[in-house]
């Protein structure tokens, strides 16, 4: 057999391979063996009938073709350990116009794991600054409101909406002139800021019964696309309009609160104490995802096709549980914005691309020092995976590949914990 190997573009390399005649000639002999064996001859045992007879019996070029199958596949497993390349999928072999007993070629174009260069991420990280991780009075005085406002009391006004209120309206949303989206008695907070800004501002002043129409622009970065920085136009209806009354922070909310287990400063140290943690999070977080961003942007190495379309689909198929979880199919929640199947994968590309690059990077620095996933947490983590399947779905598993994947998440975590600690 003779190897030829040229490197391509997008991380692939292309094998060209001979099967010489007589090593064709042997695979032809190994596949009539193979075939003897799951055949009847009148007047002989299976595996014990002449080549001859067996190649007359399924019909010559039947033969041959399957002997070319086994030889592809032989030798092409041959080639991967002579020229130690690890596929990250299967080939794509075409064979050459003419094949014969005399000889055979074809190619493999293999998608391989590519090699990047990392830049002196720890001189990077130098130049990224952490914020602070200290809380505010403000932080302190929004926990404590959240609190009340869990135990607090609405009651139906006939004032004015202020802000504090809770609102019930109807609303129907226009975008370009075609029904985009509307709702009925959807409660929203005054002055809580979790509604499009500019959205609550036009609610104030209004009583139950009111009607309004506006307009208002769509932040630029707003989550659903369809709507980003486009022009909606509201027609809302004022349901009721509701005043809600706080419960004082005294010993007597932290009874009612805890049921008599924490005082009030109990209460007061355990929320100081929610809040660090999660602001150190927050800010290590940050901190961690600036480093990567900064690594990734020096990534200039082309991207295996395999590899971007496998986390493309991963992507999609996260937003088909995400729309399951709210009670519709992917498909229904693309009807509703007229968007389609493959204006989705296109705008999932370059996410899809990023997690690639973050992989290799975190490859490339597990590499580099040498992080070793605990088989004792390995054990586990699968343990815990196979429970979710059946004793006939876990028995169709690839352990090796489960392990593999599972180890690998393991040493990803360990790289980026290591880039935060920088």
């Amino acid at each position: 057999m003779k190897v030829t190997r040229e490197q391509l573009p997008k991380s692939q390399i292309k094998l060209s391979i001979i099967v010489e005649q007589s090593e064709m000639l042997e695979y032809i002999d190994k596949t009539t063996q193979k075939i003897a064996k799951t055949i009847t001859i009148p007047g002989f045992r299976k595996g014990e009938a002449p080549k001859e007879m067996v190649a007359k019996h399924i019909g010559g070029a039947e033969l041959f073709n399957e002997a070319v199958e086994y030889a592809v596949n032989e030798s092409y497993k041959q080639a991967i350990r002579e020229q130690d390349i690890t596929p990250l999928a299967q080939p794509i072999v075409e064979l050459s116009e003419t094949q014969s007993a005399d000889g055979l070629e074809y190619t493999a174009i293999i998608s391989v794991m590519p090699t990047i260069t990392l830049p002196d991420y720890q001189k990077l990280a130098q130049s990224i600054t952490k914020e602070n991780a200290e809380i505010t009075d403000e932080d302190e005085a929004q926990a404590k409101l959240y609190l009340q406002k869990s135990r607090g009391t609405q009651t139906p006004v006939s004032r004015e909406v202020q802000s504090g209120d809770t609102v019930d309206l109807d609303y129907i949303l226009t975008v370009e002139g075609k029904e985009f989206d509307k709702s009925e008695k959807m409660p929203v907070e005054i002055g809580g800021g979790k509604f499009i800004p500019g959205f609550e501002e036009e609610i104030i002043g209004l009583k139950a019964k009111d009607t309004k129409e506006f307009d208002i622009t769509f932040p630029s970065e707003y989550h659903n696309t369809d709507l980003a920085g486009k022009l909606g136009h509201f027609a809302i209806t004022v349901q009721e309009v509701k005043e809600v009354v706080l419960p004082e922070w005294n010993e007597v909310f932290a009874q009612e609160l805890t049921k008599g287990e924490k005082t009030i400063e109990q209460i007061e140290q355990s929320l100081r104490d929610g809040l660090e943690s999660e602001r150190k999070q927050e800010v290590q977080t940050k901190y961690t995802q600036a480093i990567v961003d900064a690594i990734m942007a020096t990534i200039t190495t082309e991207l295996p096709d395999v590899l971007v379309e496998s986390e493309r689909d991963q992507i999609i198929q996260e937003m088909e549980q995400r729309a399951l979880y709210s009670g519709q199919s992917l498909d229904d929640a693309l009807a509703q914005t007229g968007k389609t199947r493959e204006a989705l994968l296109e705008e999932a590309l370059p996410q899809a691309e990023s997690r690639v690059k973050l992989l290799l990077i975190l490859r490339a620095i597990t590499q580099e020092q040498q992080f070793v996933a605990d088989e004792k947490e390995v054990s586990h983590r699968i343990h815990h995976i196979l429970e979710q399947y059946s004793d006939k779905e876990q028995k169709e598993l690839d352990m090796n590949r489960l392990k593999t994947m599972v180890s690998g998440e393991i040493t990803d975590k360990m790289a980026l914990d290591y880039l935060g600690n920088l």
